[in-house]
């Protein structure tokens, strides 16, 4: 039989640590993916706001709740002009098709980048 041995106390450590941290992380990530949510719905109300024929659908822009840390934006159709929606942004074959629906996400994406690493460097410096 070999004598061998390893210490785990670091790794241990790390665990309990990372178990205090945890419970507070989902919400965390969430506050960021919401805000994130928040800033392309506004920017996708004040696109069509300025738009002269779709101006009447940015009140229907709204975003829900998914799941956790999972939203959805968009043009709610259940609200007025919310119909208007489909055609703000795909068209049809007398035309629309003149929102830019990827305009609001490819703004969004550098401070969203930037909010969750900072937000994982945060949670890095707590374990």
């Amino acid at each position: 039989m070999s004598d061998f041995s390893i210490d785990v106390s670091e790794v241990t450590g790390f665990a309990d640590r990372f178990g205090r941290v945890i419970p507070s992380v989902a919400g965390e990530i969430d506050a960021v993916v919401k805000k994130g949510a928040q800033n392309v719905k506004t920017e996708m109300v004040a696109d069509a706001s300025a738009s002269q024929h779709f101006r009447g659908m940015a009140g229907s822009i709204t975003y829900d709740q998914l799941g956790p840390a999972q939203y959805e934006v968009g043009p709610d159709k259940g609200r007025r002009g919310g119909a208007l929606g489909n055609i703000y942004y795909f068209g049809t074959s007398r035309g629309g098709g003149t929102g830019d629906i990827d305009k609001p996400v490819n703004s969004e994406t550098p401070r969203f980048e930037q909010a969750l690493s900072e937000l994982i460097e945060d949670i890095g410096g707590r374990l």
